[in-house]
């Protein structure tokens, strides 16, 4: 009877759904990067229809579903053009870069560099370039994955926000049915993950463009022209973790081996990291506690184990994921001002 008791009581069911859930992940995990890009573009694609509904129906009568398909075919045509303007180019100029620096030896620049500072770092530097040469010829290899699962996450997010109310009737169906306590678990779970990634979102776009300023001011100070155009596009590709480091790389490597070869290439690389260093382990924490009422500590640590264990990607939703484990847990949201 006490058995009996245990499988139906609430603790027991959290415990199994929490499994499912995590089974889930597992099995998904190779479609990981296609999923999240996703979501993320169904809820930033969402609001922003949603903005313009609400600004438009004002002053004329017009359906959602319309905002809809004109943002998408705006989208899609500039994914469309840009694959098949500059993907062949890139994936040419790429493959020369990085055969340049997997080729690259620091004593080829023996006159512009103190012979002391040549001989500390030589060994280092001609590795991590090496290194990285390699890692760029590989990825030439991938771009054409990566636009694909984003031209994929757009068509599959257009579809999800064109059929939200059929989407949403489909799944209540679920609340009828024998696993009715897994949905309605998850149901809610979902509603206060969304809640807590938009707080994370909103906080990811004001660090996204302080990383775009920060960055067409270095650029600028590199020589590099345009640095508005720059700046925008790192502005843009700053909220796709992953991808949009990749693709941001791309055009910033080309145009400093033309300004400057593989030791200008090594400046952009080395502006990159400190502000990616800035941003994981200053803006994000700090940023992040404000909009999350976490002290700067716990923000701090999560984002730590969140980097480390789920890339990039931890970044974004560590924060969510944490503030979903504390609803899990029942911990209240105190606060702490």
């Amino acid at each position: 009877m006490k058995l009996k008791h245990f499988f139906e009581s609430s603790l027991f069911k959290k415990g199994l759904s929490l499994l499912l859930l995590m089974g889930i992940i597992i099995g998904i995990k190779p479609m990981m990067n296609l999923l999240l890009l996703t979501f993320m573009f169904s809820f930033i694609l969402y609001g922003i229809q949603n903005y313009i509904f609400l600004q438009i129906v004002k002053l004329i009568p017009i359906n959602r579903s319309g905002i809809t398909i004109v943002i998408f075919t705006f989208l899609a045509s500039g994914i469309v053009f840009f694959l098949y303007k500059y993907i062949p180019v890139l994936t040419k100029q790429l493959m020369f870069i990085g055969t340049q620096l997997s080729n690259f030896d620091i004593n080829n620049y023996e006159d512009a560099i103190n012979p002391q500072i040549r001989e500390a770092i030589s060994t280092s530097i001609q590795s991590y370039v090496v290194e990285g040469g390699t890692y760029l010829i590989h990825s030439v290899t991938n771009i054409w994955k990566f636009s694909l699962n984003i031209f994929i996450a757009l068509i599959l997010s257009l579809f999800l926000i064109l059929e939200k109310d059929k989407t949403v009737k489909f799944l209540n169906k679920f609340e009828h049915s024998k696993v009715s306590f897994i949905y309605i678990y998850y149901k809610k779970l979902g509603k206060d993950f969304v809640n807590s990634f938009a707080k994370v979102m909103e906080t990811q776009i004001l660090i996204s463009f302080i990383n775009s300023i920060l960055s067409a001011l270095f650029l600028s100070l590199m020589g590099f022209h345009q640095v508005i155009g720059l700046g925008f596009m790192i502005f843009i590709l700053g909220l796709i973790p992953v991808a949009g480091v990749m693709i941001s790389l791309i055009p910033l490597s080309i145009i400093a081996f033309k300004l400057g070869g593989v030791m200008k290439i090594l400046y952009v690389l080395g502006m990159i990291a400190v502000l990616h260093a800035i941003e994981a382990y200053f803006l994000n924490p700090k940023l992040m506690s404000i909009k999350t009422k976490l002290p700067v500590f716990f923000t701090f640590v999560v984002l730590l184990f969140a980097e480390h264990f789920m890339g990039v990607w931890g970044l974004l939703f560590g924060i969510p994921l944490f503030l979903f484990l504390l609803d899990i847990l029942a911990v209240e949201d105190p606060d702490y001002s």
